[in-house]
């Protein structure tokens, strides 16, 4: 992912999530600058800026506290990260079933491993934790009221998730 890539992300984003789900520029700009061997995008063969994005993934390393808040800046990612914090995979309509999604997961994920990290952990949407679930991912029960609260801004239904590395 480069900078230049990020109206196209939020063309994407706006065709995949709701409303109250979409983050701003400055969001992913934030987390591109945080960590940007962990920032992907996906994208038919050609110009750079001619080409639509067929998708895009937003991850960082993160620790096993509570997950970061929706379209918050942070000013530093945790210096003791075990955690591949994947916070946004979301792609196109137009590529939609062509393995894009997947390619994007697996890339990343591929990444986080090779630097250390041991673990991954998500925020799903109500509508996606089956998704998850079939791919190893479990529901994380600590957090209480605090992880409650975070998780509210994420809609109804959503559930913090982690699993171990591999995928």
């Amino acid at each position: 992912m480069l900078t230049g890539d990020v109206d196209r992300i939020l063309q994407v984003q706006a065709q995949a999530y709701p409303g109250f789900l979409l983050e701003s520029a400055e969001f992913f700009l934030n987390r591109l600058a945080l960590a940007p061997a962990h920032c992907w995008v996906a994208q038919a063969a050609g110009p750079r800026d001619a080409d639509p994005l067929l998708g895009y993934l937003v991850s960082y390393p993160w620790d096993a506290g509570l997950p970061p808040a929706l379209d918050a800046p942070l000013t530093a990612l945790p210096p003791a990260a075990d955690h591949w914090f994947l916070h946004d995979c979301a792609v196109a309509p137009t590529a939609q079933g062509l393995g894009v999604g997947q390619a994007l997961l697996r890339a990343a994920a591929q990444g986080a491993m090779q630097s250390g990290l041991r673990r991954a952990s998500l925020v799903s949407l109500g509508s996606a934790v089956g998704y998850w679930l079939r791919h190893g991912y479990a529901p994380v029960a600590a957090g209480g009221q605090a992880l409650a609260d975070k998780l509210e801004g994420y809609g109804q239904d959503a559930s913090y998730m982690a699993r171990a590395f591999p995928l």
